[in-house]
């Protein structure tokens, strides 16, 4: 399965970031949006797409946040997920993700907290951040807005691989 994964849309997608996802995210099976989604039509927008799951992140309205859970947990094939924005500082970001799924382990975790880019193994798990679709740079690094970026995650029976930080120009 191969799933499309972004984080921080915040507002109602322009026809020019709707044609670039669809290019981004041709061929794949669902889309993952680890928040902030900013606005639900965001959603129906992503729906038109591919089939979509999604968490509030840090930044919506509270009609948004009633309407999305902060995480999901789910099975594909033999393979956990778990889906969350995340909170805090970069340091310590990867433990408060794994704390949140204590008690529904998953194995992969997709998150976009920080915006930074990330798609490794480690300890048993796998952390996916797509980085910042609105071009917000990773805490800690300042200046303008870098690249919007989405990523890419492949579940294949028990093997998972992604591609993080794929570069998205509308």
């Amino acid at each position: 399965m191969i799933f499309g994964v972004l984080a921080d849309t915040q507002t109602i997608l322009t026809p020019l970031e709707i044609t670039a996802l669809k290019k981004a995210f041709k061929g794949v099976d669902a889309i993952l949006h680890a928040g902030p989604v900013g606005e639900m039509r965001v959603l129906e927008q992503l729906e038109k797409i591919a089939p979509t799951r999604a968490v509030c992140g840090n930044a919506e309205q509270s009609y948004v946040r009633s309407d999305l859970y902060v995480r999901q947990a789910w099975r594909v094939g033999p393979v956990t997920m778990g889906l969350v924005h995340g909170y805090g500082k970069p340091q310590g970001l990867k433990k408060w993700i794994l704390k949140q799924f204590e008690e529904n382990p998953v194995q992969v975790l997709v998150y976009g907290r920080n915006f930074e880019p990330t798609a490794r193994h480690l300890g048993g798990h796998y952390f996916f951040s797509p980085g910042s679709f609105m071009g917000n740079l990773p805490e800690g690094q300042h200046g303008k807005k870098g690249q919007r970026r989405v990523g890419l995650l492949f579940v294949h029976g028990k093997k998972v691989d992604g591609q993080a930080g794929i570069i998205v120009n509308p």
